[in-house]
């Protein structure tokens, strides 16, 4: 499937240079939409609780990172030459796991959650001058997050980490703009870092009263389509 992928965007780029299409034209556009599709890698940053009695089974924790994919909307504001305002509603998909090293069997217990998330980023794009129909950029600002699967309510079960519905988060990446005559084509690199504590402690919950603060953190690959 990636090898699909990839001669497809080989040919796209083959298209765009033989096109000899003039980046100029499509930049004095202010307003335009699009839409991103992507996959990401997510995992957490872990602070853990002091040492204490109540936590002495549990040796360790790591984060482990799970796949997910993410589907938006763009909407792109040009007020410069080389600055773009970027509002992209996406709906999100992404597994993220807590490995624990206990006493005790089984010694190790791996906790997935599942969250599935609306983000709502502002981002500031800056753009290289353009070379030919070809351009890089670096992008970076703040996001938004409201988790639909959320189970900070969940009472049943007692081996859950329970997470709270909000977040908000840092963005920061980098990309390449191609541009076609009737569209721009980006894929895009971006890590995202949460600035919350999105931890809903719940003493009663074996796997949950060890933590202090869980802070999300995701690597995001994405192709923009615009035009």
């Amino acid at each position: 499937m990636f090898q699909r992928v990839f001669v497809l965007l080989f040919v796209l780029i083959s298209i765009s240079a033989k096109a000899q299409f003039n980046v100029h034209e499509l930049g004095k556009k202010q307003l335009y939409f699009g839409i991103a599709v992507g996959a990401n890698m997510a995992d957490f940053t872990i602070i853990r609780k002091p040492k204490s009695i109540e936590n002495d089974t549990i040796k360790t924790l790591r984060p482990r990172m799970g796949p997910g994919f993410n589907l938006g909307i763009i909407c792109n504001y040009q007020f410069h030459r080389y600055f773009d305002l970027r509002f992209i509603p996406t709906l999100s998909f992404s597994d993220k796991s807590i490995e624990y090293t206990q006493k005790g069997r089984p010694p190790v217990v791996k906790k997935t959650i599942q969250s599935i998330y609306l983000d709502f980023p502002v981002l500031l794009r800056y753009k290289s001058e353009p070379i030919k129909d070809f351009r890089i950029y670096v992008i970076a600002g703040i996001r938004y997050d409201f988790d639909l699967a959320s189970n900070q309510k969940a009472r049943r079960a007692t081996d859950i980490v329970k997470l709270k519905k909000h977040d908000l988060c840092v963005e920061a990446g980098i990309g390449f703009m191609y541009y076609f005559p009737y569209f721009i084509l980006s894929p895009e690199i971006k890590f995202t870092h949460g600035v919350l504590n999105i931890h809903e402690p719940t003493d009663g919950l074996i796997y949950s009263r060890v933590l202090d603060k869980l802070f999300s953190r995701a690597f995001t690959l994405t192709i923009n389509l615009e035009g």
